[in-house]
């Protein structure tokens, strides 16, 4: 693969991230039994259960371990499979499988067959349902929420993980080919199960926090020029959300997941807010669920340009290369 990569092997290394892409807008995520991202949590899960609680340092240090364990097993399990489907069945195969299993790493289509619907209950006034849609893909009590605190809610929802969903993957994926796709996941899957301050995980998901701060860091900064290119081809008051991002961002609690929200929430001349945290943007809460697909669009043209802007090139140069090591040196161990 190296001496085919240098010999103009090219279009075949493109096709990765490109097959992966169209395979996530045509096709979307499969059942949980068959996805990557559910064996993830499934292991955390196992090894959360099995942390004794009463010594917050030594908490810490098996916390730590419950996110580096899992990141070493399933970046060594994937990168084996795809140096061994390398090394059996040829490059077009392993082309193939690297983009199915990079394709679990990102999630654009689910974003939007969760969130959509809750814009179609809301323009039939069935509050109950569009509360019922939206708890599912947020922690918050969604009981007495009123039509423009969902909307807000669900707009926020798929802001936030266009960062953690999208363009994280990719960029680490552009690093580091598949293992840096997967070490993201691992360390973000982490976060959400165990990273949240509650008595039970105040010491154990430190780590997990942590870590995903700081893997999260970059991508959410680089997310405001990529949403502010979306606001302009959407025809969008860009200005606005520029000025919503720099000024409102540091009103979360996360140090990166206010510059998305907060471009956005601007750019689409409305607020996002949830009460008694933080009320982004500009102008006031919407009532109209148009807002709902707005966001969507936002999220979907952002995805689109960071993939063509930061993806291609970066992989073409670097993940690539890094991916090839990663199976190299697996198979060297085997032999």
């Amino acid at each position: 693969m190296k001496d085919g990569y240098e010999l103009g092997i090219l279009p075949l290394i493109i096709a990765i991230p490109i097959i992966a892409l169209l395979l996530d807008l045509i096709i979307g995520d499969p059942p949980n039994r068959f996805h990557p991202v559910a064996w993830i949590g499934h292991m955390i899960g196992i090894l959360d259960n099995r942390i004794l609680r009463g010594n917050p340092a030594a908490e810490k240090i098996v916390g730590a371990f419950a996110v580096i364990l899992p990141a070493l097993f399933f970046i060594s399990l994937f990168t084996l499979i795809l140096a061994l489907t390398r090394e059996l069945f040829g490059a077009i195969i392993w082309t193939v499988a690297s983009a199915i299993i990079f394709k679990m790493m990102f999630a654009i289509r689910s974003l939007e067959t969760h969130t959509a619907p809750i814009a179609w209950d809301l323009r039939k006034g069935d509050l109950d349902a569009a509360r019922e849609k939206v708890s599912m893909v947020v922690s918050r009590d969604v009981n007495n929420l009123d039509a423009p605190h969902i909307i807000s809610c669900a707009s926020e929802t798929v802001s936030e993980n266009l960062v953690d969903s999208v363009l994280s993957p990719m960029f680490y994926f552009g690093i580091a080919g598949v293992p840096g796709a997967i070490l993201l996941r691992v360390v973000n899957t982490a976060d959400g199960m165990i990273g949240y301050i509650s008595e039970r995980h105040r010491y154990v998901g430190w780590f997990a926090a942590r870590a995903d701060d700081i893997m999260h860091y970059i991508t959410a900064r680089l997310s405001v020029p990529f949403i502010i290119l979306s606001l302009i081809l959407l025809r969008k008051d860009w200005r606005r959300g520029w000025r919503a991002a720099f000024r409102d961002h540091k009103q979360t609690s996360s140090p990166n997941k206010g510059w998305p929200i907060a471009a956005t929430a601007g750019g689409l001349g409305t607020r996002f807010e949830k009460d008694g945290y933080y009320s982004m943007g500009e102008g006031e809460l919407s009532d109209d669920p148009t807002i709902i697909l707005d966001t969507i669009r936002v999220m979907k043209v952002t995805s689109l340009l960071f993939f063509l802007l930061i993806l291609i090139p970066l992989f073409t140069l670097l993940g690539i290369h890094v991916q090839l090591s990663f199976e190299d040196g697996l198979l060297d161990l085997l032999r």
